[in-house]
């Protein structure tokens, strides 16, 4: 072996709860000092069919009680005390932010058998109200709970097919072929296939395109399947739950977590990040709707130590280099998305950023990085750029004793620039491997500019624990790659050619 070959452990990243406390568990944290930054209460609104809102209502009842843990003898298990003991605050409905959706109705826009329309129609049955209630009501909700019945979250999905006996004509005069076949300025022969040719604009995916569809309108949602909160009301022939889900106390400890940070929480932040510290993950999206090989959406998410992101849509374009197969920017649109960036976070913190870390899973090309430092040229901003990508097969450690699985936080040094990192594997305060294959490492590999591999390996490491999405311990990628391809959904699902900064919250 070489003599540049290091093997080396890094000790699990702190985080920051209330009162400047620290763990490195983020549910003993909350349970022990509670939240970063909290609120007295949170208001929210709920919309759905009527059985959907009733069993939402009664899954806040019991999240505001006590929930055992799955497995008291399993570590990584943890019993859930309560929303208003964990994070001190309460969680209250809006009286008339109750929004009934008629459940016949949905059904017949899902199963309709053009998707793009069914889609775009089950879309706008939430859309509409949620626009009207925002629209016309004083009190608006810190945040809205989109109940959907398992038929929209099955049949809402672009791959998805519609049995034959249940399928609903759609009617339509305008396909998608058609649609594909246009010239720029076509006029269409009657009034409604100029409607029609909308739905083609849309991405065919109900959860994305609502989303997507509700950017401009800053409305934080959450959508919530009837068979999360209320598995056992879905039961198969065997009298067991149609679906396999997460045990109750760990569903709540997510759903909650998520729930604190979309209201304008804040549950925890990195405890020992340098001052002066972005990421960016920059995410590329194929655009198949358009009938030209390599157009793609850039976009990219910026990050900081407190966890807070936005996410920048940058321009749509023909990004593919055809000799590699890889996305990349030209220099100008990397210098104006660069350039987006640094003055956003100047916006927010009165200077720009000592550091910039830009994630990407390729290889940065002389040109989109000459635009990246032409937009720092005149700032104090030092940029980085690093390749991070999933290793399968290209390496793999074992433990000497053969028993249990490689720890997680051990790297693997093959440079000065590059490495591979275990953030899945053996957790020794839980004793166990929470995972059933042999735990694959991330490549981690500084591609541009100049910082010491220790530094990027923490920084990584630290990033995979600020994913509030969930309470877990750890992601096994950071969290400016963890979100990027759904980041990248929602960007292409919906033709918003003039989308702001805005925080992260509305895309997960």
């Amino acid at each position: 072996m070489s003599n540049s070959y290091k093997l080396e452990f890094y000790q699990e990243p702190m985080l920051e709860f209330a009162h400047s406390q620290k763990s490195d568990y983020c549910k003993d944290g909350l349970f022990l000092y509670g939240p970063l930054k909290n609120k007295i209460e949170i208001s929210y609104g709920v919309i759905g069919h009527e059985e959907g809102i009733k069993r939402f209502e009664k899954w806040i009842e019991e999240i505001n009680s006590y929930i055992s843990s799955a497995d008291s003898k399993k570590l990584h298990f943890s019993s859930y005390s309560g929303f208003k003991s964990i994070f001190n605050t309460k969680l209250k409905p809006i009286d008339n932010a109750i929004i009934y959706v008629d459940k016949n109705t949905i059904l017949n826009k899902i199963k309709q058998d053009n998707i793009n329309k069914a889609i775009y129609e089950t879309v706008n049955l939430y859309r509409e109200k949620l626009i009207h209630y925002k629209n016309n009501e004083e009190e608006l909700p810190n945040i809205w709970f989109v109940i959907i019945p398992e038929e929209v979250h099955h049949y809402g999905r672009s791959k998805s097919v519609v049995p034959k006996n249940e399928r609903i004509k759609s009617n339509v005069l305008y396909t998608k072929r058609m649609k594909l076949s246009d010239t720029p300025g076509q006029v269409k022969i009657f009034p409604e296939m100029n409607e029609q040719a909308k739905v083609y604009d849309y991405g065919t995916d109900f959860r994305r395109q609502l989303k997507a569809r509700l950017l401009k309108e800053k409305i934080p949602i959450q959508i919530i399947r009837e068979t999360s909160i209320a598995p056992n009301d879905f039961l198969d022939s065997r009298n067991q739950p149609t679906r396999d889900v997460q045990d109750p106390a760990t569903i709540a400890w997510n759903l909650s977590t998520t729930i604190m940070f979309k209201a304008g929480c804040k549950p925890w932040k990195l405890a020992n990040i340098r001052k002066g510290v972005c990421y960016i993950g920059l995410v590329f999206k194929k655009l198949d709707k358009y009938n030209r090989s390599g157009n793609a959406c850039c976009g990219a998410q910026m990050f900081l130590d407190t966890g807070d992101g936005l996410v920048f849509k940058g321009a749509i374009g023909n990004w593919l280099d055809k000799a590699n197969n890889e996305f990349h920017l030209k220099k100008d649109k990397a210098k104006d998305l660069m350039k987006n960036i640094l003055e956003e976070y100047k916006r927010g913190q009165d200077e720009y950023p000592n550091e910039l870390f830009i994630h990407g899973r390729t290889y940065f090309n002389d040109a989109e990085w000459d635009g990246f430092l032409e937009a720092a040229q005149n700032t104090t901003t030092k940029l980085i750029g690093i390749r991070i990508t999933r290793s399968t097969n290209e390496l793999k450690l074992y433990r000497l004793d053969g028993n249990r699985p490689i720890v997680r936080g051990t790297a693997f040094k093959v440079s000065n620039n590059k490495a591979y990192l275990w953030t899945s594997g053996y957790v020794e305060r839980f004793n166990t491997y929470p995972g059933f294959s042999v735990p694959n490492p991330i490549t981690i590999e500084i591609c541009r500019g100049d910082e010491e591999l220790d530094t990027v390996i923490k920084d990584i490491f630290a990033l995979t624990k600020i994913n509030f999405n969930s309470c877990a311990f750890g992601d096994s990628v950071p969290v400016t790659l963890k979100f990027a391809d759904a980041v990248g959904d929602i960007l292409t699902a919906a033709p918003n050619e003039d989308v702001p900064p805005l925080p992260f919250i509305y895309y997960i």
